[in-house]
């Protein structure tokens, strides 16, 4: 095990090597976006000189004439072939103006410059896992010394690198050793903690921090950017890597935010690091949270790190600059992720929930005071952060069934006097109040119990009541607003078809939770459905969107395709006790993916919906395949191989015989991922029968399509 864990550390290594090529390109994409980022700041906030009218009109008419005159000289007519003493020679000859020819790749320079120097760390890494493979057997190596190995690894090639660096023409290789370097450094750490036992993960975090500032350092102190990815690379991966817990991992998150704050305030042109990384941290703290603590219940942590994270950003809006469009995104983040754990943290508690918002906004009316005091701008934003809240505030409190109805009837009303009428400034208040309804709807309570998820009798109960009659009011506003306010009609109806499905999913759910909560089985089954009807809604999103030709329904359907197909993954490896292989909801939810795709890809005319066709049949062939060693036992592993070898075959011979170039494509694909499956896995894992079967299946699979290819070639 100790030798394994010691290959994994010099496995990473060279990956980061591989992807040192790529970080170099992704550094200077970033500065370019940087730059264009402070360009386009400059412009918008510069105020633009008074030219005179009089001048204005004399500049034109010149540049007018300029034109002109360059399109003469310019201009070339193509005439018929005469002598020359019917011409008369001109007094002097054209000037030709060569262009500059353009620069010729440099092979030398790409090799010798990029290339050689990965590929030669490489081999030097693999020269010394064979010296280590070769004396291990008279040297035992502790996992002290390995850690000590991977340290020394590191600080040599910190340590070359920061050397080479000061030669101009080796700043690139410089850069690749010193990113791999401190890629070393983490992946150590990460081993250190994990697969050599030498620390806890509080001892891996504190080293974490460290190697991150230090790469924020040598980024500041290089001028590049390269070392600022690998350092957010390493950091993100460290809390996940040293097995922290959730309060641990918050932590440190917070502390990486912090970091890239302090750096951004002294290297301006890097700002942008602060809203990926700020966009990074909201989706994994929301991720962690939803799945740990609100659904499964594993762990509970403290509201206290949403609020500093918060606090840490709110601290950075009073030092940064005011005019700064990149930095007001982030702002907007910040607010979505206070926002979006309020939600989390207080979801049982709708007066503590209410109390927060009017805080938060007494909070933003504050600096939104003190920044029009200032006389900057950051005053617009916090002034649409305390509507926002004041708003969620009305929502939250008045959440009851009679609430959601008053909302939906006053804004149908609305609607009708608007159409009528054509009163076109209550179309405004047509969709704030129906947005009102529909949040309101998903938060209602009745009987101290949230109508969405209550145990309530089917169909007859206070959950139709809260989402049905919206839903109705919603497409028959949308009738009403067609005529004249069609984004408006259109976004009516985007929240009445949404609002139909997350009843359906209401109704699933409860029915499901009456006949029981913790069954491995009932819960597959809901995961499935709710798969399917997820489908369900993106291909309706998809008919209306081609239908209106909306921008709105077409990103919900694209949406939602993608957030059931996530859920379908998670189910496909999930096998209760009384899972049958095909009889099972899986089988129907993938084959409606499947049809799902189709439909999509004729509407739309693209190949890219029809390849993840193709995958999804593969998916769908290995999940169930893979189910029935988990009834019968191990014995039927190998159907897992040969259930790949026959559908890549089938794949690619039918892409083949019906020229279907993503069907061969798709095929070619998934034949390469069944022999690496078949000599890494099979060849190592299975019995010799079971080898036998899959060998021998692979075998004349490749035959056989390499005939149909053949023989399709010839006659074409």
């Amino acid at each position: 095990m100790g030798f394994f864990s010691f290959l994994l550390l010099i496995v990473l290594v060279c990956w980061i090597i591989s992807l040192q090529g790529k970080i170099d390109r992704l550094s200077d994409t970033l500065k370019y976006v940087c730059k264009k980022i402070n360009d386009y700041e400059k412009v918008a906030f510069t105020t633009p000189q008074v030219v005179p009218e009089k001048d204005v009109v004399e500049q034109s008419t010149k540049f007018e004439q300029q034109i002109l005159e360059v399109e003469k000289e310019e201009k070339v007519i193509v005439q018929p072939k005469i002598s020359e003493q019917d011409v008369e020679q001109p007094k002097t000859q054209p000037v030709f103006i060569e262009s500059t020819p353009k620069e010729d790749f440099d092979l030398q320079k790409a090799l010798l410059g990029n290339i050689f120097n990965k590929i030669g760390a490489l081999a030097i890494i693999i020269a010394v896992i064979i010296l280590i493979k070769l004396v291990s057997p008279f040297i035992v190596i502790t996992p002290v010394m390995k850690f000590v190995f991977g340290i020394l690894l590191g600080s040599g090639l910190l340590v070359a690198g920061s050397v080479i660096h000061k030669k101009e023409n080796l700043k690139n290789y410089s850069e690749v050793l010193l990113g791999t370097g401190f890629a070393t450094y983490f992946i150590t750490t990460y081993c250190g903690a994990t697969v050599l036992d030498l620390y806890g993960s509080i001892t891996a975090l504190i080293i974490g921090g460290v190697l991150l500032a230090s790469t924020y350092m040598v980024s500041d102190k290089l001028k590049t950017a390269s070392m600022i990815i690998v350092g957010l690379v390493g950091g993100y991966l460290t809390p996940v890597f040293a097995e922290a817990s959730i309060e641990e991992i918050f932590g440190f998150i917070i502390f990486l935010n912090t970091l890239s704050l302090v750096f951004t305030l002294k290297n301006q042109k890097y700002k942008l690091l602060n809203t990926i990384n700020l966009a990074l941290s909201m989706l994994c703290m929301t991720n962690i949270y939803v799945f740990k603590v609100f659904l499964f219940k594993n762990e509970e942590v403290s509201y206290v790190y949403p609020l500093v994270l918060w606090g840490v950003y709110i601290l950075y809006d009073l030092f940064r600059d005011k005019a700064s469009l990149i930095d007001n995104i982030s702002s907007w983040i910040n607010y979505a992720l206070l926002t979006v754990f309020s939600l989390l943290l207080f979801s049982n508690a709708h007066e503590k929930l209410g109390i927060a918002f009017v805080v938060t906004a007494l909070i933003y009316l504050l600096l939104a005071g003190s920044s029009r005091v200032a006389q900057n701008l950051l005053y617009k934003t916090y002034e649409y952060f305390v509507l926002l809240n004041v708003w969620l505030y009305i929502v939250f409190i008045l959440n009851d069934v009679q609430s959601v109805i008053s909302w939906t009837v006053v804004a149908l009303i609305l609607s009708v006097l608007a159409a009528t009428f054509k009163l076109y400034y209550l179309v405004p208040a047509v969709v704030g109040f129906y947005s009102t309804a529909f949040v309101g709807a998903l938060i209602a309570q009745s009987g101290n119990e949230v109508c969405l998820i209550a145990k309530y009798a089917p169909i007859v109960n206070p959950r139709t009541f809260v989402f049905m009659i919206p839903v109705v009011c919603m497409m028959f506003s949308s009738m009403f607003l067609r005529g004249f306010a069609i984004r408006a009609a259109n976004w009516v109806k985007f929240m009445g078809l949404s609002m139909g499905y997350i009843y359906a999913v209401g109704e699933v759910n409860s029915y499901l939770m009456r006949i029981s909560e913790d069954d491995d089985f009932i819960n597959f089954n809901r995961l499935m459905i709710f798969t399917i009807i997820g489908y369900i809604y993106s291909l309706n999103a998809k008919k209306i969107a081609n239908l209106t030709q909306s921008l709105l329904f077409n990103f919900a359907s694209y949406s939602i395709f993608s957030i059931a197909t996530i859920l379908l993954l998670c189910g496909s490896y999930w096998y209760p006790d009384a899972y049958l292989p095909i009889v099972n909801l899986r089988f129907a939810a993938y084959l409606l993916a499947i049809v799902a795709c189709v439909m999509i890809s004729r509407w739309d005319k693209v190949d890219f919906f029809k390849y993840v066709a193709v995958f999804l049949g593969f998916l769908l062939c290995h999940s169930e395949s893979a189910g029935i060693p988990k009834l019968y036992g191990e014995g039927w592993q190998y159907l897992i191989s040969l259930s790949w070898v026959l559908y890549s075959g089938i794949a690619t011979i039918v892409g083949i015989v019906k020229n279907r170039r993503y069907l061969i494509n798709a095929g070619i694909g998934i034949i390469i991922l069944t022999i690496a499956r078949i000599f890494i896995y099979d060849l190592a894992k299975v019995d010799a029968l079971y080898k036998l079967v899959a060998f021998l299946a692979l075998g004349i699979i490749l035959m056989l399509v390499s005939y149909i290819y053949t023989v399709n070639k010839n006659k074409k």
